[in-house]
């Protein structure tokens, strides 16, 4: 029984792991398309002298910090506390 609680923790472990290494990859390719997303948005508003072309920034802002948060930050920390 001892052997099976000690098994299921190191699964338990390895998921959290590798959640971790899936967001933090995740998180290299939207932080481009987020990046690349701000400049053309922002160069758009500009030309064309309409703010409104900058509002799909503030969810991607969102989700770009919720990544952030739990590829590097102390989000799981805090799931699990």
């Amino acid at each position: 029984l001892e052997r099976q609680l000690v098994m299921q923790n190191l699964m338990r472990e390895r998921q959290a792991a590798m959640q971790i290494a899936w967001t933090r990859e995740f998180l290299k390719y939207f932080g481009t398309f987020f990046g690349l997303s701000v400049v053309v948005l922002t160069t758009g508003a500009i030309k064309r002298k309409k703010p409104a072309i900058l509002m799909p920034i503030f969810p991607l802002s969102f989700v770009f910090a919720y990544q952030y948060d739990m590829g590097y930050g102390t989000l799981l920390q805090r799931i699990k506390g």
